[in-house]
């Protein structure tokens, strides 16, 4: 887990580090790692997607002097609080400070099964006289940046015991809590104006965003001289009874969740241990999320009985399911989470059979004449259900419960199949992939019974002759994205033809097609989608392929040893950013340049890869 003690590391470099620490539930503390008001999507407390509370203040009055801790930039002034920083430890969520006659650390942690984040002071007065401490939040309601300046923030507060109540949002009715035992509440309303936020987008162009703060009160208390103090601050979205929290506890229980997530890793897979606590934060079973923040819920998608009318936003939310059901294999299967793997599953499943019902409901998708949308609609479906077969096939490797799925692939095989839609789905050479996975796996299932489906040698026929014939582009060594594209160049699909657990590729194909996937799409942090001669290429990179090229490689090559190490070269500048610019994780996107670019850096997909591809290499 990324650490920094002054004198060793540059606590610049602290700035792209992305701090993230999640209740598994719908609030999560993602702000940077000097938790300070950043980028626009970052703060302290969030819950669904809205910054309730951007940052925190502390101040110290030791004497004459007054000390701010806090990091901001305005139009005016730029602040932090770098000179104080003495170490940062995010395995312990933990930020220590100097300040010279005053010592402290604070530290983050949620309360099981509840949405209370408790932040934690251990404060040391060295100076023989009194100091006053206080706490100061600052608030905000990022509501997809409507709510930015002074005049919009019509925020109210009311006393409540130990503490106070903010109302952010009349319309909304959203809530802060904040309590204290040891702290008292005061009340005073201040406005810090045009809070500077600059970030990259994926055009590599600079934004600036800019915002009004409130300061609505303030936490205080006073320690005697040479006094050390454990001062707790809980902030929850829901009201709760202060007696009823125990520090200690909270504490005791997220090291306990920690020991037992790491019981199985041996101690020398520092990587490894780490990524398992990240996706931790992203459990499946609790809450089906792409990213954080947690902008949708896509458990309430999954168990829906209704499926939107927008195909657009249909479309969305069966590639986001799709992110998913390609997550478990490193989220669960890696660590022989089967119960979990498969009550996920189920639920998938499901939802599949509800996108089904919609399906045969509507009438517009099964037409003579398809349009553009309708069939871009039933591609992403297509996709969705093939990757399941996928999922599916590694969950019954290990588990060997193939009743629970025989009839749900075989209806996925014949819908890909349905004369309605087959034309145009085998255009798409990351589903002809699929689909010639999915039936090897079927036949398999068959087999097992002493039963075959003739229709099915059939199809692997035609797959392998549309292969050869239509998408084989021997001049380039590449296989065409879509039949209907004029140019050809190399392109991301491609890997899923040698990486799935049937690769479809015959004769000397897998050789030229990983020998230009090497060439034109592999850069040490992750794959290009488009081959750096294409025009499409945009220069942004994808660590999420990685594992899919490695086992591509392992495959070609054979899985000895000297493979891995091979493999691990390939990967070795990638492995060693876990920790780096994400708690826990690895960024979502790069950039080839080396540019940062500024996005989520927590992707459930991502860390999941990355989670296979490292017990590829050990």
């Amino acid at each position: 887990m990324y650490k920094y003690k002054r004198g060793i590391d540059n606590i610049k470099d602290l700035r792209d580090v992305k701090y993230i620490l999640s209740n598994n539930k719908s609030v999560c503390l993602s702000t940077s790692e000097k938790f300070d008001v950043n980028k626009p999507y970052n703060g302290l407390y969030i819950k669904n997607g809205k910054i309730m509370l951007a940052n925190l203040c502390e101040k110290f009055e030791v004497k004459n002097k007054e000390y701010r801790i806090t990091n901001i930039t305005t139009n005016m002034q730029s602040i932090d609080a770098d000179e104080y920083i003495t170490e940062i430890d995010l395995s312990k969520n933990k930020i220590e400070y100097d300040i010279g006659p005053i010592s402290y650390s604070k530290r983050f942690d949620f309360k099981k099964n509840t949405d209370i984040l408790m932040i934690e002071y251990n404060v040391v007065n060295k100076e023989n006289s009194k100091v006053k401490f206080q706490v100061i939040p600052m608030f905000t309601y990022r509501d997809l940046y409507h709510m930015k300046n002074e005049s919009m923030l019509k925020f109210t507060q009311r006393k409540a015991e130990n503490g106070v109540v903010i109302n952010l949002s009349v319309m909304n009715s959203d809530d802060i809590i904040l309590k204290s035992k040891e702290f008292v509440w005061d009340k005073e309303i201040k406005t810090v104006k045009n809070i500077k936020h600059t970030f990259v987008d994926d055009n590599l162009d600079k934004e600036e965003f800019t915002e009004d703060l409130m300061f609505l009160g303030l936490f205080e208390v006073k320690l005697k001289a040479k006094e050390e103090k454990k001062l707790r601050i809980y902030i929850s979205a829901e009201d709760f009874n202060i007696e009823d929290v125990n520090a200690d506890v909270i504490i005791n229980e997220n090291e306990y969740e920690k020991e037992r997530l790491l019981k199985d890793i041996d101690i020398n897979y520092i990587e490894l241990r780490n990524l398992k606590i990240s996706i931790n934060n992203l459990d499946l079973d609790e809450k089906l999320v792409q990213s954080m923040p947690y902008l949708k819920d896509y458990n309430e998608i999954i168990t829906s009985d209704e499926i939107t009318d927008n195909i657009n936003t249909r479309i969305a939310d069966i590639e986001n399911i799709t992110n998913i059901v390609k997550s478990i294999d490193g989220m669960y299967l890696t660590f022989n989470n089967l119960e979990k793997a498969k009550k996920i599953l189920i639920k998938i499943r499901r939802y599949i059979k509800n996108i089904d019902a919609n399906i045969e409901k509507d009438g517009i998708l099964k037409t003579d004449e398809m349009n553009i949308l309708n069939t871009q609609y039933i591609k992403y479906v297509a996709l969705l259900k093939l990757w399941y077969v996928e999922i599916v096939n590694k969950f019954i490797q290990k588990s060997n419960e193939t009743f629970l799925f025989e009839d749900i692939i075989r209806d996925i095989i014949y819908f890909v199949l349905d004369e309605n839609y087959k034309t145009e789905l085998l255009k798409d050479i990351e589903i002809v992939a699929l689909l010639y996975n999915a039936i090897r796996i079927y036949q398999d299932m068959l087999k097992e019974e002493n039963k075959e489906d003739i229709k099915m040698f059939e199809v692997i026929h035609e797959i392998n002759t549309a292969i050869k014939d239509k998408f084989w582009c021997e001049e380039k060594r590449v296989l065409r994205r879509n039949l209907d594209e004029s140019q050809v160049y190399a392109n991301i699909q491609m890997i899923y033809t040698l990486s799935l657990s049937y690769p479809c590729l015959l004769d000397d194909m897998p050789f030229k097609v990983l020998d230009t996937i090497f060439k034109e799409l592999y850069t040490p942090y992750g794959l290009r989608t488009f081959s750096k001669n294409s025009p499409k290429n945009d220069g942004l990179i994808y660590p999420k392929y990685m594992a899919h090229f490695v086992k591509a490689n392992l495959r070609q090559n054979g899985v000895t040893r000297a493979s891995q190490k091979i493999a691990y070269n390939l990967v070795k500048e990638l492995m060693q950013e876990i920790d780096k610019y994400v708690n826990g994780g690895i960024k979502r996107v790069y950039h080839e340049k080396g540019i940062n670019i500024d996005k989520e850096g927590y992707d459930l997909l991502t860390n999941a890869e990355m989670i296979r591809l490292y017990d590829m290499l050990t």
